[in-house]
């Protein structure tokens, strides 16, 4: 899982993922929440991926993940 870098942003903090920032947070741990989350479910959606991926090799038809909440 790939730890996000908080960063302090006008008036509030922000987190940064993979080069994407966050929207403004009002406190550090509000944002620092945030981001662990956003990481926990960027990591889930790439184990789906993977066991998708693996569970139809071989196959001629393109893998694609269907999110489900």
């Amino acid at each position: 899982m790939e730890k996000p870098e908080i960063i302090e942003h006008g008036d509030g903090w922000v987190y940064v993922l993979d080069g994407k920032t966050s929207k403004p947070f009002p406190t550090r741990d509000a944002a620092e929440t945030a981001g662990t989350e956003a990481s926990r479910s960027k990591t889930v959606a790439e184990e789906v991926l993977e066991e998708g991926l693996v569970d139809s090799f071989p196959a001629s038809d393109p893998v694609s993940v269907t999110r489900v909440d």
